[in-house]
């Protein structure tokens, strides 16, 4: 049942992928449409430093729902409680926040922000909006989280979807919309932000009134408990965050608004495409959760092998085009295309494959509860690229040199991540790179010969056409034989049969 569940949720959450990704590509190039290079490239700054002070609710994300999984794995759990307590910690995180951007982050802009001439009050007013969109977003992440852990999938892919339509409809708006279009995005973002968390919270409400309803918790240890998880966890959100937002502030600082606005674009391409790997994580972490409270630690087990080898499988699909026609794509998709750009993408996502690859193992950390080292020497080993980029840049480096550096910085990640995990749970680290790390070495080897085709080909729509499908067919038949054992074979020609009949019966 629990391995049905996964299949149904990873159909689900890839119908909200292929619909978030058109609505994403459509919003993109309007918004930069309708804002211009200069006030897309501050949006994205001025938004990033809210994002940056409320990492730690990346964080509680994480928590919330790791511990809801775990009590719905034991037989005797107090879901209640553990609700409770993480929504009480959101309450405070939310205060913090407010506090935080009210002070460092206004300082921050006033002083150190590199804002074209006439558009600080611009900047401000989207700082205040980012924050009041923060706080929405904080307060219902433990209903978001409760419904990750009980998998209803089922109800947050409708609503997200439904928010994304909003936002595309908002955006084309904008563009005939007079006035400052910048302020009027940001009210529009504010709209769309508020909506996921009321009708997460309305959900719940209506649906786990038991789980939900408010109770005062005095279980002091497991406050405790979770936020010395929640403290090793925000390292980690600290790292991620900074290896963004960060670089988007460094880069602003040497290069100003107009390279920021290449970054951001790579960035949602970037983001695009992880969402193929992503949602399979989505649905498989809470399974990993539930089976290693549980005790069922051989399943847990499989399930991190299974998850990274199909997360780098499904992020090579939309990636393997990208990557051979980014800049034909980059021109299709984009009125004007900032400088840069093409060179963003295409470093951040072979990044991005490197990253998938490990896309499991942090899951069953979490469910170990073993975090603290493993939090301590990763976030270490991301953070180690703000520094080096800061002063590759002080050497006079290109700006794109900063994704180079995010580049070493994931590999040698990846490489002490299997480290940990076998000095921290004693996991068959050997079997994981037999597994998942040499299956996708061969896969990247099979394929690569497509990059030398590509240079023989005179460019255009022609050669985007037959240089994708051909990458896809290869990549299709690497991963099938190669990429799959035998049992996962088996199992893929049973589901397609099953839909093959059921789509031939409804003919009939």
């Amino acid at each position: 049942m629990s391995n049905k569940l996964i299949i149904k949720n990873s159909i689900i959450l890839y119908i909200r992928l292929l619909v978030t990704l058109f609505v994403g590509l459509l919003t993109s190039r309007y918004v930069l449409i309708a804002l211009g290079a200069s006030d897309f490239g501050l949006y994205n700054v001025v938004g990033g430093i809210v994002t940056m002070m409320a990492f730690v609710n990346t964080v509680m994300v994480s928590t919330t729902y790791r511990y809801i999984a775990y009590e719905l794995g034991k037989p005797d759990g107090n879901v209640n409680k553990i609700f409770n307590i993480s929504l009480s910690i959101h309450l405070v995180i939310s205060i913090i926040v407010i506090v935080a951007s009210l002070t460092i982050g206004l300082y921050y802009i006033y002083n150190y922000l590199v804002v074209p001439e006439g558009k600080l009050s611009d900047a401000v007013f989207t700082f205040l909006f980012s924050m009041f969109n923060t706080i929405c977003v904080i307060i219902g992440t433990p209903y978001q989280g409760l419904l990750v852990a009980k998998e209803k999938f089922s109800v947050t892919v409708p609503i997200e979807i439904s928010t994304k339509l909003l936002n595309l409809g908002l955006v084309i708006l904008l563009m005939y919309l007079p006035g400052n279009h910048l302020r009027t995005y940001v009210v529009f973002m504010t709209i769309v932000h508020m909506l996921n968390p009321i009708l997460y919270i309305l959900y719940c409400i209506k649906e786990y009134w038991n789980e939900v309803k408010w109770r005062i918790q005095k279980d002091w240890k497991k406050y405790k408990e979770m936020l010395s998880f929640s403290g090793y966890i925000m390292i980690g959100a600290a790292a991620s965050v900074g290896e963004s937002q960060g670089s988007a502030i460094i880069i602003n600082r040497f290069f100003g608004t107009i390279l920021n606005a290449s970054f951001g674009i790579a960035n949602r391409v970037n983001s695009m495409v992880q969402m193929f790997a992503q949602g399979l994580g989505q649905a498989i972490v809470p399974q990993i959760t539930k089976s290693y409270s549980s005790g069922d630690y051989n399943r847990s087990s499989q399930l991190v092998m299974l998850s990274s080898k199909f997360s780098f499988f499904l992020i090579m699909i939309p990636l393997l085009p990208i990557l051979l026609e980014t800049d034909f794509i980059l021109n299709l998709w984009l009125k004007e295309v900032p400088d840069f750009t093409t060179i963003f993408v295409q470093i951040m996502l072979i990044k991005s494959i490197i990253t998938s690859l490990n896309s499991g193992i942090p899951s069953i950390i979490q469910a170990s509860g073993k975090i603290k080292w493993f939090q301590l020497i990763t976030s270490a080993i991301v953070l180690l690229g703000l520094p080096l980029a800061y002063f590759a840049f002080k050497l006079g480096y290109p700006p794109h040199f900063i994704s180079v550096i995010y580049l070493f910085t994931s590999l040698l990640d990846f490489i002490i991540t299997l480290i940990l995990l076998k000095v921290i749970i004693n996991y068959d680290v050997l079997e994981f790179i037999k597994k998942v790390v040499i299956k996708a070495i061969i896969i990247i080897l099979t394929i690569s010969p497509i990059f030398l085709i590509n240079f023989l080909i005179p460019d255009g729509l022609l050669r985007f056409l037959c240089i994708s499908i051909l990458a896809e067919v290869i990549l299709f038949v690497s991963i099938y034989f190669i990429g799959l054992e035998k049992g996962e074979r088996i199992a893929i020609n049973k589901y397609i049969n099953l839909a093959k009949n059921k789509i031939l019966d409804y003919a009939r």
